[in-house]
């Protein structure tokens, strides 16, 4: 008698299946909540600097990466590199001579709590 007659592994193979689909389905649901708070956290640093009454400083541009790891899903949110974004340092956090008046980390701070309750949603529901 063969080992493969002895068990029938294919309700073993197709559980596993479903397992594996439900951690991509959990894991594009979180995914797509964190690109969610990337995106209200961008605009409202947009709509902050957009009340500046320096030009410059109104054209700063902000933007955000998502990066996926093994066990982690990430947002880094900030100013472009280069041109009015070179602009950024002095709009947040000033000079010697003044400036600084434009929140950055607060804006992650407020969304955060909602974050977290939505990616707790996203990871239930799936299952």
């Amino acid at each position: 008698m063969s080992a493969t007659s002895l068990f029938d592994a294919s309700e073993l193979t197709a559980f596993a299946d479903k397992l594996l689909a439900k951690g991509v389905a959990r894991r594009a649901a979180i995914t797509m909540v964190v690109k969610r708070g990337a995106q209200n956290v961008k605009n409202d640093i947009r709509e902050d600097l957009s009340s500046s009454g320096n030009k410059s400083i109104r054209s700063i541009p902000i933007t955000y990466e998502i990066k996926e790891a093994p066990g982690r899903i990430t947002a880094e949110i900030g100013p472009s590199k280069g041109g009015s974004g070179s602009l950024a340092n002095i709009a947040f956090f000033g000079t010697v001579k003044g400036g600084g008046t434009h929140e950055f980390y607060e804006y992650g701070e407020k969304e955060l709590p909602k974050l977290a309750e939505h990616v707790a949603k996203a990871a239930v529901e799936v299952v």
